[in-house]
C-alpha cells in the first residue's frame, strides 16, 4: 500500500520568551539554528541575531549580535555568516564556537538596499554576492591583505548592471574539476520571472574573456543599435561615491559568439592570437 507521511510540531517559537519580534529569515549554522528578529518597537537598536542550540527538547539561546535595520537576507557557509539590511547593506560574520560569539570581520561602509545575498566559492577562496534596489548586482571580497583594506570593510570586486530586482538566491555547485578545485555558483530568481546564475572563473579564462566580450561589442551589431557595456555599468541610487569595479562577463554577448559562421569566428579568434577550439573551452567551461 502507499505510505503516509506526516509532519509533526516538535517545537513553537511560543514557547520561547526571548522571541518577541517578527522572524526575518533564519539558516542553519554548523548545528546550531541562526535567526533574524526584528525590528520590534520594543526593542533596542533595531533588528538582532541569536544563535540557539537544540536541548532537551527545546531551544536554547547561546550567542547574539545586534544587527541594523531590518535583516532581508541570512545566509552561511561552515562557520561563516553573511546577512543583508535593508538599508546597511551585507555584512559578514563569523561563529566563534569555543567562546559562543559572532564575531563582525567586514561589512560594506556604504549605504545599500539588499534584496538577496550568497557566497560564491572557488577553491580557498570565496567572495559575496549581492542584489540591492537599483538591480544591481555587486560582489565583495573580505582580504586583510589587500592594499585598499581598511579595518572591518568588505571590498567591492566586481559590480553590474542586471535590470531586474533579483530577490532569491541558491548557491549551487558546479562539476569538480582537479585544477581550480572546488566552486559553487549562484542561482538567482527576479521578479520579473526571470532565472540565471552567477559562476567564478580562473584567472586566465577571465582575461580571455574578456578580450572576446570586449571584442565583440564592436564587432557585431547588437539589438536596436544599443551598447551592451553602457547597460551593464552598475547604476548607484544618487552619487558614485567608488569607482567603477566592473570584472563581469556578460555571457549573453559571450553567446553570440557560438552563433557566429565559421569564417567569422576564426577571424576574431586570431585578432585575439587564439585558436576557436580554445575560445570554445572557454566558454564551455563556464
Amino acid at each position: 500500500g502507499r505510505s503516509s507521511y506526516r509532519l509533526k510540531l516538535i517545537f513553537s517559537s511560543a514557547d520561547l520568551q526571548d522571541i518577541k519580534a517578527p522572524v526575518t529569515a533564519l539558516c542553519q549554522l554548523e548545528g546550531y539554528l541562526l535567526v533574524a528578529q526584528g525590528p520590534n518597537p520594543g526593542m533596542i537598536g533595531g533588528s538582532k541575531l541569536y544563535v540557539y542550540e537544540w536541548v532537551e527538547e527545546k531551544l536554547v539561546g547561546r550567542a547574539f549580535f545586534d544587527a541594523h535595520l531590518y535583516v532581508t537576507t541570512l545566509k552561511t557557509l561552515k562557520y561563516f555568516v553573511l546577512f543583508g539590511d535593508v538599508h546597511h547593506s551585507v555584512h559578514l560574520l563569523r561563529w566563534r564556537e569555543d567562546i559562543r560569539m559572532l564575531q563582525l570581520l567586514g561589512r560594506d561602509p556604504l549605504p545599500l538596499s539588499t534584496y538577496a545575498s550568497e557566497f560564491v566559492v572557488m577553491g580557498n577562496a570565496f567572495g559575496v554576492l549581492a542584489s540591492d534596489q537599483q538591480r544591481n548586482l555587486q560582489m565583495f571580497i573580505f582580504d586583510p591583505n589587500d592594499p585598499e583594506y581598511r579595518r572591518q570593510q568588505l571590498l567591492v570586486r566586481a559590480d553590474l548592471h542586471l535590470g531586474s530586482h533579483v530577490n532569491k538566491m541558491m548557491r549551487w555547485t558546479m562539476p569538480f574539476n582537479p585544477k581550480h578545485g572546488v566552486r559553487t555558483a549562484a542561482h538567482y530568481a527576479t521578479l520579473d520571472g526571470a532565472v540565471g546564475a552567477v559562476a567564478p572563473l580562473p584567472e586566465a579564462s577571465y582575461r580571455r574573456l574578456l578580450a572576446l566580450q570586449n571584442l565583440l561589442v564592436h564587432a557585431i551589431p547588437h539589438y536596436a543599435g544599443l551598447n551592451p557595456r553602457s547597460w551593464r555599468l552598475f547604476r548607484p541610487t544618487k552619487t558614485m561615491l567608488r569607482r567603477y569595479a566592473k570584472n563581469f562577463l556578460d555571457c549573453n554577448v559571450l553567446g553570440r559568439f557560438l552563433h557566429l559562421d565559421l569564417p567569422l569566428q576564426t577571424q576574431l579568434a586570431g585578432a585575439l592570437n587564439q585558436t576557436r577550439d580554445a575560445i570554445y573551452g572557454d566558454l564551455f567551461e563556464i
